[in-house]
């Protein structure tokens, strides 16, 4: 049942993926949370009552192991969740940082250049132009000085 529930919402519906949008299941009291308390406090139970037999005693090493796994899953349902990422560029982003020439960028504006620029989340190759008079070739160094959705402008690093 633990297992299952990691794989599964709580209305029964499909969860694999682990995607979930406005109301996902990542609160303190989650479904997963719960089940982690029942199954620390099944087991700790359990094994206390056959290590002392006594149901007393039991029944608080059950009460706390499940605490113990229930703020456990909780955590880690956290961690989990805050790694999702809509891997979205935006253009903003994209200035003021370093790459290289892939493709030779023409002198004046013109376009037919590409430059790869290593973004945190991947590395990009993105149409280039800039605004100097000679060519920039081929594994030049350079920095974004500008950008847009469909090209970057850039300038060699110096």
């Amino acid at each position: 049942m633990f297992v299952i529930s990691f794989f599964t919402d709580f209305d029964g519906g499909s969860d694999a993926d682990v995607s979930g949008g406005e109301g996902a299941d990542t609160g303190m009291f989650s479904f997963r949370a719960v089940v982690g308390f029942f199954l620390g406090f099944g087991w700790g139970g359990y094994i206390c009552q056959q290590a002392l037999n006594n149901v007393w005693y039991s029944c608080g090493v059950g009460v706390g192991v499940g605490i113990i796994m229930f703020l456990l899953v909780a955590m880690l349902i956290r961690m989990i969740y805050a790694l999702r990422s809509d891997g979205n560029i935006t253009p903003d982003s994209l200035v003021g940082m370093s790459g290289t020439v892939y493709v030779t960028i023409p002198p004046r504006g013109e376009q037919g250049g590409q430059v790869q620029v290593a973004h945190p989340n991947q590395l990009l190759t993105l149409a280039a132009v800039q605004e100097g008079d000679t060519p920039l070739p081929a594994q030049t160094p350079i920095t974004v000085v500008a950008a847009t959705a469909g090209r970057v402008t850039v300038r060699p690093l110096s």
